[in-house]
């Protein structure tokens, strides 16, 4: 069968990314050749490393998997530094246009400004894939409400609330939870956690969830107490004071990264995806990946006993590098070896590698 509307799709094509990234790609991976489909296309690469910074880097305090990282202070300057450059370069650091990709959801809360909300948790899916009810209840019903009500979409509102629904008989009715949802905003956008809730306790407007109620009520009964038998009644106590004295902005970035409404994600979250700039921090964090000793095993040889790490590396370091479409942008937080560097070398070529 023969028609002018039918494309042949070659096995090889990238339909993705432009000349340059396919072309490193190639360069990266010989055994997996990509074609890309416009020659005529252009494209950006470019490499950037913190070799140049001196003082201490990070070691094997706190867990060995940030050795060689720079401080988590001067690793977020290092970022927002090439961030402005690449916004001078034509860079947009919208959710739409761009993806910024981290390894550690440790790092994506610092960036993104709920880092207080992450150190309460020992596990991050609590937070990220709202297993905690207060979590929960925020993102999932307080937000939408603040949404929606801010933007005078009343009808949104009330759906969001569900259940709680009140019942509007008058204006009295109308103008009560007026001002009760005015001062949640006020105390949303300037209180802490735990303000917002002392507010909602008060205001019933909208109310809390049963299991919240529970937990407050419980909260209440053991937080005054000078000697807490139960270790678990103590933990609790103890997490619940902690979660409360976050500022309550943090439940606000946090509920924009669940909704994907943030340019930011982890490596192994975009998979199949495809971005039209793409910014990879290549920082510590993860004790299976260390970007410094795989491109030096590339470089000088595979430990027999390292292979299965070394494509695990590969791998994500691939995924990662072929999301873009035009601008691919890399950032070693982590400092990298000679051998490392020239591997570098070989993949994006000289002019393409850049010290900050």
């Amino acid at each position: 069968m023969s028609s002018d509307k039918i494309e042949e799709i070659e096995k090889n094509a990238n339909f993705r990314s432009e000349k340059k990234i396919v072309e490193f790609l190639n360069r990266m991976r010989p055994s997996l050749p990509q074609m890309g489909k416009d020659p005529s296309s252009d494209g950006d690469i470019k490499v950037f490393h913190t070799n140049n910074w001196i003082g201490a880097r990070r070691d094997g305090k706190g867990g060995g998997h940030w050795t060689g990282d720079l401080p988590a202070n001067e690793a977020g300057n290092y970022f927002r530094t090439l961030k402005n450059r690449l916004l001078q370069d034509g860079w947009e650091f919208t959710f739409e246009k761009t993806k910024i990709l981290m390894l550690t959801n440790s790092v994506l809360a610092r960036e993104q400004g709920y880092s207080g909300i992450s150190d309460v948790f020992q596990y991050s899916d609590d937070y990220l894939k709202m297993q905690d009810k207060y979590i929960d209840f925020f993102v999932n019903i307080l937000e939408p409400v603040s949404e929606h009500f801010s933007n005078k979409k009343y009808g949104e509102m009330l759906k969001a609330i569900g259940l709680r629904t009140p019942r509007l008989r008058n204006h009295d009715d109308k103008k009560v939870w007026n001002e009760s949802l005015k001062r949640l905003i006020d105390s949303r956008n300037t209180g802490t956690i735990g303000d917002v809730i002392d507010c909602l306790v008060e205001t019933q407007k909208p109310r809390l969830s049963a299991k919240i109620e529970e937990s407050e009520e419980k909260f209440s009964q053991l937080k005054d107490l000078t000697e807490i038998e139960d270790e678990s009644d103590k933990k609790f106590v103890s997490k619940i004071k902690k979660l409360k004295s976050v500022k309550y902005s943090e439940v606000i970035e946090l509920a924009k990264y669940i909704d994907d409404k943030t340019p930011f994600s982890t490596n192994h979250g975009v998979k199949g995806a495809e971005f039209e700039n793409v910014l990879v921090v290549c920082g510590r964090g993860w004790n299976k990946y260390n970007w410094s000793q795989f491109l030096g095993w590339v470089n000088d040889g595979i430990p027999v006993d390292k292979k299965e790490a070394f494509e695990r590396n590969r791998n994500l370091f691939y995924v990662s590098c072929s999301r873009p479409k035009k601008r691919l942008a890399v950032l070693f937080t982590q400092e990298l070896s000679d051998s490392a560097l020239a591997t570098l070398n070989k993949w994006f070529l000289p002019g393409n590698i850049f010290p900050m």
